[in-house]
């Protein structure tokens, strides 16, 4: 079987790269028998581990500009930039980033991470272009991974698709998350400005993440509810000038720690660290941060929207992301009492470990092999 994946995503570390990046490495080293190449695309060439890839796979590099390309794909729905014999040679492609080829001899596998667009369409000026290339999508392939139950239900009532083309995989989580001991939380903590006590977000300023809630909770519940520790901030966005406006107008604008850019093995300990992880977002596709935290032993306080329920379980507790008073009352109670964090930082150990890349891999695999069996059979 001759397998080729959009692999750009390997190369990053947060958003879509914290589900492709794990689950191809995982893949690749629990399927020696199948050949993989990973196409590079041009954006992706001038990345600084862009030849790392080699050492995985062999890469094939697409030079068309991005943007011809994605026209390309889109529009004309013509095939990949490369020699006759290598595509004519696929068995399948694995599209990670909602844009997929047109594949003469080989089937089409892509993943969908979200519907928020269309969820939220209030906040996103672009979700009738995003409508449009998602359905693009899915046309061309022969089945649909989708990386939470949520996702697949989204897929099934907002788009009209047979819920028989869509599996759910679900993501694993990295075995750098885990419970950290005091000292090295320490020497994190003081290397991003922190002092004391802190509760904690992970995440982005955009629309959907909904800070302002967060930070409005975390006010009254500082100058109201009589909590003590400060609130950091670990942003990876350039996302919400907005937001960052209304955070400098904050009169606990002073117990706001914003750590700039964390260094991914830094942030284990941050989130090791916090009294408790907050994740109070209108909508998610799934909800890597929340599953991190937990792994790390931290209490989690979580919205009760999109796929959440499904990333926490009954290890988090569950806030309407419209109710700051009502996060603002979960933050004081969860931060102000020893033993109810302690309950709840044990069941998020146990629903974390319940996520396991290896599980991940083998489930793509599967599909993989059932969707080229498929094309063998139609033959």
């Amino acid at each position: 079987m001759m397998v080729g994946i959009d692999a750009g995503p390997l190369l990053g570390q947060r958003g879509i790269s914290g589900y492709v990046s794990p689950l191809v490495r995982t893949l690749l080293k629990i399927d020696p028998d199948t050949h993989y190449q990973l196409f590079l695309r041009r954006g992706w060439l001038k990345h600084h581990a862009a030849g790392s890839l080699a050492g995985l796979a062999p890469v094939v590099s697409i030079r068309i500009p991005d943007r011809i390309l994605s026209f390309w794909w889109d529009h004309l729905g013509w095939t990949l930039p490369i020699p006759r014999r290598l595509w004519r040679s696929l068995d399948l492609f694995l599209a990670t980033c909602l844009v997929t080829p047109v594949i003469p001899r080989g089937k089409v596998v892509s993943i969908v991470y979200d519907l928020i667009p269309l969820r939220l369409p209030g906040l996103f000026a672009e979700h009738r272009a995003f409508r449009l290339k998602l359905e693009r999508l899915i046309h061309r392939s022969a089945a649909v991974v989708a990386i939470s139950q949520r996702t697949k239900q989204d897929l099934v009532e907002m788009l009209a698709i047979d819920e028989r083309r869509i599996r759910v995989i679900y993501p694993g989580c990295d075995q750098a998350f885990h419970p950290t001991s005091p000292s090295q939380v320490a020497e994190v903590a003081i290397r991003y400005g922190i002092k004391g006590r802190y509760i904690l977000y992970v995440g982005a300023f955009g629309p959907h993440k909904n800070v302002p809630t967060l930070l409005r909770a975390y006010q009254w519940a500082r100058l109201e509810g009589g909590l003590r520790a400060k609130l950091v901030l670990v942003v990876n966005s350039s996302w919400g000038e907005e937001t960052k406006a209304f955070l400098e107008t904050l009169r606990v604008r002073d117990d706001i720690v914003l750590t700039g850019y964390v260094v991914a093995e830094d942030l284990p300990a941050l989130y090791a660290g916090a009294d408790l992880f907050i994740f109070p977002s209108r909508y998610e596709g799934f909800g890597l941060p929340v599953l991190e935290a937990m792994a790390c032993g931290t209490p989690v306080i979580v919205s009760n929207r999109g796929a959440l329920p499904e990333v926490a379980g009954e290890a988090g507790l569950y806030v309407d992301p419209e109710n700051p008073s009502a996060l603002a009352e979960a933050i004081c109670t969860v931060a102000g009492d020893q033993t109810i964090r302690a309950r709840m930082a044990s069941a998020g150990l146990k629903q974390a470990a319940n996520f396991i890349w290896t599980r991940s891999a083998a489930e793509m695999l599967a599909l993989f092999r059932e969707v080229v069996g498929s094309k063998a059979d139609d033959a």
